[in-house]
């Protein structure tokens, strides 16, 4: 059974963080070497309060408190910020984190700010780390970026590895409206080059009467899916949490 605690798992965000309006979203924790944990978050920039970094706290107890690093991880905040990283435990024992270029941050209007040509671009990126989840090793690259496919944006990442595929699972479309859904794309190595689904979309409006789904957090087994999708009839409504359990077959996924 799911627990909810009511304890603030980061009673305190990082110097970077603008305190005025931190607007805390899409954390993820990342267990690491020595019974430690990681807490990956997007904040607002104390820099530029237009757009979103990531931050990174650690922790020695998974339900905290964790203590947040002075400095954001992942920033770019000339392309709109950056937001929305997840962990990876890559098989030879190295971690990574992908995270989103916010790029529709800096868009021209319309759906998710990114309708009106041109069209920004939103790749998900990739950056290896160290044992600690967050000294990077070497420089991000890009796995993925939005196309015409997908609307305004790609977005909310979640890496993992079963067989001898690595699985990115990603959302497209709009947030606040039913065009946002869950896709996922392939590679037979970490790095990509990541080929897409072509039975895409994965969980889209209207399966199983949800509306909106995505912002998928993947076990790392790939037996379990979190997901999130709007529990009234717009976005308005709020936001609520459901479960799947994908069957993987190779390189296909179906739930």
């Amino acid at each position: 059974m799911l627990q909810v605690t009511k304890e603030d798992l980061l009673p305190t965000v990082g110097a970077w963080v603008d305190k005025t309006n931190p607007a805390v979203w899409a954390p993820m924790v990342l267990s690491i070497a020595n019974d430690s944990f990681v807490l990956y978050y997007s904040a607002t920039s104390a820099q530029d309060p237009t757009a979103h970094c990531v931050g990174v706290a650690t922790s020695s107890n998974v339900r905290g408190p964790y203590t947040p690093l002075a400095d954001p991880f992942a920033c770019h905040l000339d392309q709109g910020g950056t937001i929305d990283a997840a962990g990876h435990h890559h098989p030879d024992g190295s971690l990574y984190v992908v995270y989103k270029i916010d790029g529709n941050n800096r868009g021209n209007g319309g759906s998710c700010n990114n309708g009106v040509p041109p069209i920004k671009s939103t790749p998900i990126m990739l950056q290896k780390v160290a044992a600690d989840g967050y000294t990077k090793i070497g420089s991000e690259i890009q796995i993925l970026d939005r196309d015409d496919r997908d609307g305004p944006l790609i977005e909310a990442p979640s890496l993992i590895h079963v067989g001898n595929v690595w699985f990115l699972f990603f959302s497209s479309g709009c947030f606040a409206e039913e065009t946002y859904d869950l896709s996922y794309a392939y590679a037979s190595s970490v790095t990509g080059p990541y080929t897409r689904s072509p039975d895409a979309p994965l969980l889209s409006s209207g399966k199983d009467g949800l509306k909106a789904p995505g912002s998928a957090c993947v076990a790392i087994d790939g037996t379990k899916l979190l997901f999130h999708a709007w529990l009234g009839d717009d976005i308005n409504g709020g936001r609520g949490m459901w479960t799947a359990a994908p069957s993987i077959s190779g390189t296909t996924i179906t739930l």
